[in-house]
């Protein structure tokens, strides 16, 4: 049986700066929601090193489709704002006993 009320997680996070926060720097219940799952375009409120924003769905649940009620949508977002056309976009490399490093992404 197929639900629209499940668990979503927000996974990546494009931020204004460029920076792209993915699901290992965020808490395991950070940006974890039950309800009917965003799709690409909509709106939505998130919280990210300590600040709350809005961010556009870009990735993730396409509309009219169905998950199976076990799944968990992931969805990739990007605060308002960002200039995905003209602003790099860039993960932190971090490393034991190193320097973090940027580390630029073609895409989102």
């Amino acid at each position: 049986m197929l639900r629209y009320c499940m668990p979503y997680w927000i996974k990546r996070i494009a931020l204004k700066t460029g920076e792209v926060v993915t699901e290992q720097e965020l808490r395991e219940d950070e940006n974890l929601f039950d309800g009917r799952p965003p799709v690409v375009g909509d709106l939505i409120d998130v919280e990210c090193r300590g600040r709350k924003f809005t961010a556009k769905v870009i990735w993730g649940n396409w509309p009219d489709r169905e998950h199976n009620e076990a799944a968990i949508v992931p969805l990739r977002v990007a605060e308002l704002g960002l200039d995905d056309q003209q602003t790099p976009l860039w993960l932190l490399k971090r490393s034991p006993g190193e320097a973090d490093k940027k580390v630029f992404v073609g895409g989102f």
